[in-house]
């Protein structure tokens, strides 16, 4: 199973849409999934702009998914998500920590950059605790989604005019 970030945001006017989605005829629901499907791939490739990019990892696990009829009745579902575990400290941030060993005497904790020269040894220090600092908040899936909502409730009204 794999772990992914998701950030349930609800929009009530598409909502009444998708819910009456089984009422309209063929060419008018299937205007309303593409509306749907085309505003979660914007959101993606919005949230893809605005994540901070550090080693680039977290802006590769944004996807979108589209799924028709999952529930049997006419339903659609449109899903942004992050799948890496650390996807929601980057989009709210976190507060200090101090980490303490569960079951040893002592941290074991791998420094990369302690010996200079090393030929890419790594080297280890131990500790009864570590703190961990506060990392502020940065937002990209809310500002995507904020973003994309007035042309993606355009396009449902658009595709469902008569």
């Amino acid at each position: 199973m794999s772990r992914a970030f998701r950030v349930n945001m609800s929009c009530p006017e598409l909502g009444k849409a998708i819910d009456q989605i089984s009422a309209y005829d063929g060419k008018t629901a299937l205007k309303v999934e593409n509306a749907i499907q085309s505003g979660a791939k914007n959101i993606a490739s919005g949230a893809k702009r605005r994540v901070p990019v550090k080693s680039g990892g977290l802006k590769k696990s944004i996807v979108s998914r589209f799924s028709r009829n999952k529930y049997g009745r006419g339903a659609i579902e449109a899903e942004v998500a992050a799948r890496k575990p650390h996807a929601h400290l980057v989009e709210f941030g976190a507060r200090a920590t101090v980490v303490k060993p569960k079951s040893k005497k002592a941290l074991r904790i791998i420094d990369k950059g302690m010996f200079e020269g090393s030929g890419g040894q790594f080297g280890a220090s131990f500790a009864e605790s570590a703190t961990i600092p506060r990392r502020a908040a940065h937002p990209y899936m809310r500002p995507a989604f904020e973003d994309e909502k007035p042309a993606l409730i355009r396009a449902v009204k658009e595709a469902v005019k008569p």
